[in-house]
C-alpha cells in the first residue's frame, strides 16, 4: 500500500507534465530565480526553533558546525576533542540516534551508528543553521524527517550574481596546532535556467596540544598524540529554474578524511596508533512544482556510499594489526504534495522508500557476519491551520522497517503509528505573548553496530518515546526604537523513554544496552535583546539556560533515580556582539555543570564542569566591486583544561586567523 501510494503522487506528476505538455514546447524560459533563505520566525514555532543566519555566523566568529550547535539551547554536544574528533548532537537528554541532520531539505543518514558526525560539515557553503525540537511547522517535507525528535537542518548558500555573471570567494584560514586551511567557491549563471556552483576546502591540523591529567604522576607533561587530520570536501550544485515547469536542484557532494584517533587518555602511557579513514558521496536531486495555486509537488532521490576504515597497530594482535573496513550504502526516494484549501488551512502527503546495507570485509572475533539490509517505508499525514493568532499542526507518521540479514536468523519487521500535535496561540491581540504547547511520539529502531557487531549487546528492544513541551514566547520593543527588541521565551518539557538504549561512548564502536525506562525533565530560557545605538554602531545579545533531569526509572534497577550519562543539569550560553564601523568584536561564553560519564552516579565517575571563554574581531573592507573580510578568533580565553567526554581532553587556548576575499 506504501509502494502504491509512492507511484500514485508519482503518477500524478506525470500525467499533469503530459496535460501540460503543448504549453511547456512553447513557453519562454524564465530566469533563474535568486533568493536568500527565508529566516523563520521563532516566535510564533509551535514547537522550539532556533537559527542562526550567515551574517549571525560571522558576527559571533563561529568556526564549525559544533561551534554553532553549543548556543542552541537544549542539547548535550559530545565532543571527542581537537580538530578531527567526533561531534554528536542529542536534543534534551534523549540521545544522538534521535536527531536528525538535515543538509538542504535531505536527511544525513547513518544507518551503522544512527549518529551523525557534524564534525565532517563545513560553514564555507552554509546560510543558515536551524535546530527544531519536536516536530517542525514545516508540514511540505519528507516524510523522514517526521521521525525523529528534533531536525538540525543546515541550508547552503543560494547563488546572487546580481548584475554579473559569475561570483565567488578564496578563503585562507591558519591557525594555532598546524591548523591550514584554504576554501575556494565559484558561482556561474550558465544562462537564464541554470546557474551552477562549486565549493572545495581542504583542511589539515597536526593537533598535538598539550594538555594536562591531573591524576598523571608519570608523564607531567603530555600532549594529545595521534591527533592529525586530513580533509577534503568538494560540493556542486546546479541550479535549474524552468518557470512554470518547476524547480530542479541537484547536488554531489564527496567527503574524504583521514585522521588519527588519539583514543582517551591512559594514566603513564602515550601510545595511540589508532586511524580513521571516511570516505563518503552522495548525489541528490530535487524538484519542486506548483500545479496552481493549490497543489505542489516536491521529489527528492538520493543515492548516499560510506566507506569506513578503521586500523590499529597492536601487539596484542596476531600479525601486529587489525583492520575493519565498512560499506554502507543508501538509495532513497520521497515524493510530498502539498494541498492549500485556502489561505489559512494546509494539508500534506508524504510518503519515502529507502534501502540501506551495511557490510563488514574483516572480522577479527570469527562471528557469522550478518550483512544486514533494510527496507524502510515512511508515510506522513498532516495538517496546518494558521491565522495571525492561532497556528495548529498535526501529523501521523506509520513507519514500516523490514530488515533481512545474511544467516536468515535475524529477519525482523518493525510497524509504528506515531502521531504529534502542537498549537501556537495569541491569547491578547494587542500583546505579542504566545503560548505554545506540543507532543510528538518518536519510534527508534536500533542501528546496525548496536544489534549485530562486536562489543555491543546483541538483542535489544526498539525506544519508544514520547515528547511534551509548554511555553511561553515574547517580543516587544523598547526605546521608542523598532530597531530595539527583546525576544524572550521559556519552555518547560518532559520527555519519556521506554526501552532507553544507553551507548556507552568511545572513539569508534560504543557498546550499548536496555535501561528500561527513562524521565527526562527540564526547563529551557532564551533571550534575545538588539540595541541600535546609532546608525552605524549596535549590541546584539543572546541568552539561554538549560535545566536537565534526565534519570533512569526503570522499577528495581540498581541506578534507579541516576542521572544519564554526558546529561549535565544545568548549561548555557552567552554571545554578545558590538558592531561598529572598525572592527567588529563578539565574545562567547558556554557553561556546563558537573556530568557523569556512566549511569552509575559515582563519585569516581564525576566529571568536571566548565566554562569556554571566546572572543572573535572582524572587519569588512571594500574594494570597487569586490570586498576582503579579516577575521581572528581566540578559542578558550582563559586556558583552562577540560573534558567534555571523560579522559578526551579538548583543546586549550588556541588562535586562527582567515582572509576571505569575495569577487
Amino acid at each position: 500500500m506504501r509502494f502504491s501510494l509512492f507511484i500514485i503522487t508519482s503518477l500524478f506528476f506525470v500525467l499533469v507534465q503530459a496535460q501540460n505538455s503543448d504549453t511547456i514546447k512553447t513557453q519562454n524560459l524564465s530566469q533563474v530565480e535568486i533568493s536568500a533563505n527565508t529566516k523563520p520566525s521563532i516566535s510564533r514555532s509551535t514547537n522550539v526553533l532556533q537559527v542562526i543566519t550567515n551574517d549571525e555566523l560571522l558576527e559571533q566568529g563561529i568556526q564549525s558546525v559544533s561551534d554553532a550547535v553549543k548556543r542552541f539551547n537544549g542539547i548535550v554536544l559530545k565532543d571527542y576533542g581537537g580538530i578531527g574528533g567526533l561531534k554528536t548532537v542529542s536534543i534534551r537528554g534523549m540521545g544522538a540516534e534521535y536527531t536528525a541532520v538535515s543538509y538542504d531539505g535531505v536527511l544525513v543518514s547513518n544507518i551503522q551508528s544512527g549518529q551523525v558526525d557534524i564534525g565532517r560539515f563545513a560553514l564555507d557553503n552554509v546560510s543558515m543553521i536551524s535546530l527544531d525540537i519536536g516536530q517542525s511547522d514545516n508540514i511540505f517535507q519528507t516524510a523522514r524527517a517526521f521521525s525523529s525528535a528534533g531536525v538540525l537542518n543546515l541550508e547552503t548558500v543560494v547563488p546572487d550574481f546580481s548584475n554579473k555573471r559569475h561570483a565567488g570567494y578564496a578563503k585562507v584560514t591558519g591557525g594555532s596546532f598546524g591548523l591550514f586551511n584554504p576554501v575556494i567557491d565559484y558561482k556561474y549563471k550558465l544562462s537564464k535556467v541554470f546557474a551552477l556552483t562549486a565549493n572545495g576546502s581542504w583542511q589539515r591540523a597536526d593537533g598535538n596540544y598539550p594538555f594536562i591529567q591531573a591524576d598523571d604522576k608519570i608523564l607531567t607533561e603530555r600532549k594529545r598524540r595521534n591527533s592529525d587530520v586530513d580533509i577534503y570536501r568538494t560540493e556542486l550544485n546546479l541550479f535549474s529554474d524552468f518557470g512554470k515547469s518547476g524547480e530542479l536542484r541537484t547536488k554531489v557532494y564527496y567527503f574524504d578524511s583521514e585522521r588519527g584517533l588519539p583514543g582517551n587518555v591512559v594514566v603513564g602511557e602515550d601510545y595511540a596508533t589508532e586511524r580513521l579513514w571516511d570516505k563518503n558521496f552522495f548525489a541528490q536531486v530535487s524538484y519542486k512544482k506548483d500545479f496552481g495555486q493549490k497543489i505542489k509537488l516536491k521529489t527528492q532521490a538520493k543515492y548516499d556510499h560510506n566507506y569506513t576504515r578503521y586500523e590499529e597497530i597492536h601487539e596484542k594482535y596476531d600479525d601486529g594489526k587489525l583492520i575493519n573496513k565498512y560499506k554502507e550504502q543508501e538509495v532513497y526516494l520521497s515524493n510530498a504534495l502539498l494541498f492549500q484549501l485556502n489561505n489559512k488551512v494546509n494539508f500534506s502527503v508524504a510518503e519515502d522508500l529507502s534501502y540501506n546495507n551495511l557490510d563488514k570485509e574483516v572480522d577479527r572475533f570469527g562471528n557469522n557476519l550478518a550483512n544486514p539490509k533494510r527496507y524502510n517505508s515512511h508515510t506522513a499525514l498532516a495538517f496546518k491551520y494558521k491565522s495571525d493568532i492561532l497556528t495548529i499542526t498535526s501529523s501521523l507518521l506509520a513507519t514500516y522497517i523490514s530488515e533481512k540479514v545474511k544467516n536468515n536468523s535475524g529477519n525482523s519487521i518493525y510497524e509504528k503509528l506515531s502521531p504529534s500535535i502542537g498549537l501556537s496561540y495569541q491569547p491578547v491581540e494587542s500583546a505579542n505573548l504566545r503560548v505554545r504547547a506540543s507532543f510528538k511520539h518518536v519510534y527508534r529502531v536500533p542501528t546496525f553496530t548496536e544489534l549485530y557487531y562486536p562489543s555491543v549487546e546483541k538483542k535489544l528492544k526498539a525506544e519508544s518515546a514520547k515528547q511534551f513541551n509548554l511555553g511561553l514566547t515574547w517580543v516587544g520593543e523598547y526605546g521608542g526604537n523598532v530597531e530595539n527588541y527583546v525576544n524572550a521565551s521559556i519552555d518547560g518539557y518532559y520527555n519519556r523513554v521506554d526501552d532507553k538504549i544507553i551507548i556507552t561512548p568511545s572513539m569508534f564502536l560504543a557498546t550499548t544496552s536496555n535501561v528500561g525506562n527513562v524521565d527526562i525533565k527540564g526547563v529551557n530560557l532564551r533571550l534575545a535583546a538588539i540595541s541600535q545605538i546609532n546608525k552605524e554602531m549596535g549590541l546584539n545579545l543572546v541568552v539561554t539556560y538549560n535545566y536537565m533531569q534526565a534519570q533512569d526509572v526503570t522499577n528495581n534497577s540498581v541506578t534507579y533515580k541516576n542521572q544519564l550519562p554526558y546529561t549535565p543539569q544545568h548549561s548555557g550560553a552567552v554571545t554578545l556582539s558590538f558592531n561598529n564601523p572598525w572592527a567588529n568584536f563578539s565574545y562567547t561564553m558556554v557553561a556546563t555543570s558537573d556530568r557523569y560519564s556512566k549511569l552509575t552516579n559515582y563519585k569516581d565517575n564525576e566529571v568536571n564542569g566548565y566554562t569556554d571563554h571566546s572572543i572573535s574581531l572582524f572587519r569588512k573592507l571594500r574594494l570597487k566591486d569586490n570586498e576582503l573580510t579579516i577575521q581572528g578568533n581566540i578559542l578558550n580565553l582563559w586556558n583552562e583544561n577540560y573534558d567534555v567526554i571523560a579522559y578526551y581532553p579538548m583543546p586549550r587556548r588556541s588562535f586562527s586567523f582567515s582572509v576571505l576575499y569575495k569577487f
